[in-house]
């Protein structure tokens, strides 16, 4: 069976482009439908998380366009060569540069967070899936994220 699509490429490509903006409105939604900071650093952490950079959404646009650059790079039409070049260039600055703009934002925003168990501002307080019923449930998908320090985590998991 033929995985090749049954509609034009332009309207291929408008379904894709629907379904991505779909998906950043989800992410922007749940950043902003609080004052809470924990679901906007979240979210930015869904765009790009410099603990795994090959995540995110950064990584799937630098994705896409490095395998456009390398198969046009294939095709091996001459006058081809300064687009790859200028591709090779958007490839890094979505991922690299746009990432360490969130990151240095990400650790301007780290200081904010608050650990939902005790209530303190501590360094170590990371927004994670809640690890009690991630422990009790760990096939679902939809944990509450929750920013909890360290030892509140661990007292979480413990306690499933």
């Amino acid at each position: 069976m033929s995985s090749t699509p049954k509609m034009p490429l332009d309207q291929e490509l408008a379904a894709a482009v629907a379904i991505v903006r779909v998906g950043l409105d989800r992410i922007r939604d749940a950043a902003t439908r609080t004052e809470d900071v924990a679901p906007h650093i979240a979210a930015l952490r869904a765009l790009y998380d410099q603990s795994d950079t090959e995540a995110g959404v950064l990584a799937a646009v630098a994705d896409v366009i490095g395998t456009i650059s390398t198969s046009l790079t294939e095709v091996g039409h001459a006058e081809s060569q300064s687009a790859v070049e200028l591709l090779d260039e958007a490839q890094a600055y979505a991922q690299d540069s746009t990432g360490e703009r969130i990151y240095r934002a990400l650790e301007k925003l780290a200081p904010l967070l608050v650990c939902k168990e005790c209530g303190q501002q501590k360094p170590d307080v990371k927004v994670m899936p809640d690890p009690f019923t991630e422990a009790l449930a760990p096939e679902r998908d939809d944990h509450e994220l929750m920013p909890l320090c360290h030892d509140c985590a661990t007292a979480r998991f413990e306690e499933s």
